[in-house]
């Protein structure tokens, strides 16, 4: 199977567990012997000598974000964008001839790569780990300018430029993969590119870089742990809030993401006066992660947001650390309160830091919930993962 990849960003430049996963994807589609090349976009965060040669991977696109900002370049330039990235896309579907499309991370992308994908009659399996099928259009700076004005008036610039301008629509044949039923429920009520086809397949973590592990009981320490992206919507600053009630506690944030909401959570902890006990990475080896959660009494996820599904619980379970979210989104979906987790609701510091003082009062609640984790954790693999979207792509190329 030949098989094209879209995608937004692609390690070893990411920035969440999207493009993460997208990669363990294609390199298990690799390893069982399909012919995979991934389009993506120009966008690095290091300088690419340093990365190893990948000839499968094309960097060629570019995109409406940058530096965590939407762009909303001139019209000209937007123009210029587009017509480039079709150019790129028509050169590598020439050159690569697939039997299927698969777009994942589309968000900020040109949607009429979309278009131009199901007009030329590709089979399209859509992988969905966030909602860009609600948003995309309208972060696409060249689609959104036009669906601000007539149709005719887009219709009629099509005409002129060759370029679409509406968003596009699945056709009834395409396949999406949605990571969450939330993520499914909110695409079928909301999206503006349309769908007919669906399936459910979760996440799951890899074992070579989390291997389940029983830890042996130890004392509580008040080790807290937040693993993420870093912005407003996962609820840092609440895990901040709680700590300033916590004063035996200790919190350790991992994440890359918005250097200015660090900054305003550095802000907040010296005028809590807590700054002493807050310590922030925004790298860690992937490899050297699960370590990290192995080291923490307790993990808190804490989002206001709906998680399109919240892989970061899971990699926690697998290290036995307890777990303390308030299970939003796709995230319920797998958390289960008082069997693999403590549930609080959102922005209530007070309520997390009850959840925590009960964590570290109760060693039969920590091993209940270490326990109901390790089981639930054992449920959600990559390879589960990877081996579905590989069935589902074959299908959709009819090499099945």
């Amino acid at each position: 199977m030949k098989v094209l990849v879209l995608i937004n960003l692609y390690p070893p430049h990411a920035v969440g567990g999207y493009e993460l996963s997208c990669r363990d994807t294609v390199e298990s589609w690799r390893a069982n012997g399909h012919d995979v090349t991934v389009l993506t976009t120009t966008t690095t965060f290091h300088d690419p000598a340093q990365d190893e040669a990948e000839a499968h991977v094309r960097r060629l696109l570019e995109w409406y974000w940058h530096d965590h900002q939407l762009r909303r370049p001139p019209p000209r330039e937007r123009l210029r964008i587009e017509r480039e990235n079709q150019r790129h896309l028509q050169e590598v579907l020439a050159e690569v001839e697939p039997d299927v499309v698969s777009l994942w991370a589309m968000g900020g992308m040109s949607v009429g790569l979309v278009w131009t994908c199901v007009e030329r009659s590709y089979p399209i399996v859509a992988v969905m780990e966030d909602d860009w099928l609600v948003y995309a259009p309208n972060v696409d700076a060249w689609t959104a300018a036009w669906g601000r004005r007539p149709r005719w008036l887009g219709s009629l610039v099509t005409q002129l430029t060759g370029l679409p301008t509406a968003a596009p629509k699945l056709p009834p044949t395409a396949i999406v993969a949605f990571a969450s039923d939330y993520l499914r429920r909110r695409a079928k009520a909301e999206a503006t590119i349309t769908f007919s086809k669906s399936q459910i397949v979760p996440l799951g973590t890899d074992p070579a870089d989390f291997p389940a592990r029983r830890p042996t009981p130890r004392p509580w320490t008040g080790k807290l742990l937040m693993v993420g992206r870093v912005e407003p919507r996962k609820g840092f600053d609440i895990a901040v809030h709680a700590l300033s009630d916590l004063p035996d506690a200790t919190l350790h944030i991992v994440g890359a993401g918005d250097g200015r909401h660090r900054e305003e959570l550095l802000v907040l902890a010296r005028h809590l006066g807590v700054n002493d006990r807050l310590t922030c990475v925004d790298f860690v080896a992937r490899n050297e992660l699960a370590g990290v959660y192995a080291a923490a009494d307790a993990l808190l996820f804490l989002s206001r947001w709906e998680e399109p599904f919240g892989l970061v619980p899971l990699e926690a379970m697998t290290q036995g650390t307890p777990v303390v979210a308030t299970r939003r989104g796709g995230s319920a979906e797998f958390l289960t309160d008082g069997l693999n987790c403590l549930e609080v609701p959102i922005d209530a510091p007070d309520a997390v830091a009850a959840a925590v003082r009960a964590l570290g009062s109760d060693e039969a609640l920590r091993r209940r919930l270490i326990n109901g984790g390790l089981a639930t954790a054992a449920n959600y693999r990559v390879d589960r993962f990877a081996n579905t979207l590989e069935d589902i792509h074959l299908a959709a190329a009819g090499t099945s």
